[in-house]
């Protein structure tokens, strides 16, 4: 099965289409997906859901999925890391917005999306979500408080469309996921992210956790790690007033040479160009 690997925080995406494109595939982001228009089937973790204009899902990393499109369909996709709520909302790991998605994520491994069982929610989730399109499209900021509030909100709708009690806590009984999320987290602590520290952490010698992590993600774990490490610095290129041995530090980098090194190996330009640019 292919696995699409994100290293953005967010990616959001608004189309229209008759066919879908894609193979079977699962990813390293969880992915909300709403259906403006349109009618067919999502063939989810093994499960066929019929789906009809504003049908609503929430993926986890460990699902897999793809769409039988019976009429012309328009879809929104909201893309986003585990660790998207922390470095953009600001806000603690025990926050409860995090546990609003942990519920919403058992909810649907429940299969009891999609949820939106009130029309009148279903009527203003479409009409947040096209909000959170227009302020997407006009900045391309995956930092964008605007866009992080709407989505925050859109979740709080979903919630009280939900009303079997649930667990707050999301066991992960998917290595690979684990893996991910453990990285992500402390990317900024290069001591952690070491493929010794991983090794003996997830239980697997250096040798089968290098190719245990190509296998399931088609790059290797450094590569996964440096390319994780470089959108962040770009990010904070784009949107921060932080100096560059501000970043540096944040980062890990031993010295502003070694930091300047690795982001000339992917850019071809030192990251002062980059800014200016």
């Amino acid at each position: 099965m292919q696995r699409y690997v994100q290293h953005e925080f967010l990616k959001v995406s608004h189309f229209t289409t008759t066919e879908w494109q894609h193979p079977l595939h699962n990813h390293n982001h969880f992915e909300l997906i709403f259906i403006h228009e349109g009618s067919g089937f999502h063939c989810l973790s093994g499960i066929r859901h019929p789906y009809t204009e504003k049908s609503i899902f929430l993926l986890a990393p460990a699902d897999y999925h793809s769409f039988e499109i019976t009429t012309p369909t328009t879809f929104t996709f909201i893309k986003f890391t585990n660790v998207y709520v922390t470095q953009v909302g600001h806000l603690p790991e025990e926050h409860r917005w995090n546990r609003h998605i942990d519920e919403l994520l058992i909810c649907s491994r429940r299969q009891q999306f999609p949820v939106l069982k009130s029309a009148a929610d279903a009527d203003k989730t479409d009409a947040l979500i096209r909000l959170l399109v227009a302020e997407w499209q006009e900045t391309k900021n995956e930092t964008s408080e605007t866009i992080f509030f709407l989505l925050q909100t859109v979740t709080s709708i979903l919630r009280r469309n939900v009303h079997e009690p649930l667990e707050t806590v999301v066991k992960q009984d998917e290595k690979l996921t684990a893996m991910l999320h453990y990285i992500h987290q402390h990317i900024y602590e290069t001591e952690l992210v070491r493929q010794e520290h991983l090794s003996a952490l997830f239980g697997l010698s250096k040798r089968h956790l290098g190719a245990f992590f190509r296998e399931h993600t088609g790059v290797a774990l450094r590569d996964y790690i440096n390319r994780y490490k470089l959108h962040i610095i770009e990010n904070r290129l784009k949107y921060s007033s932080l100096s560059l041995k501000e970043i540096s530090q944040e980062l890990g980098f031993t010295d502003l040479s070694h930091f300047n090194k690795f982001f000339r190996s992917y850019h071809q330009t030192n990251p002062s160009a980059y800014r200016n640019k």
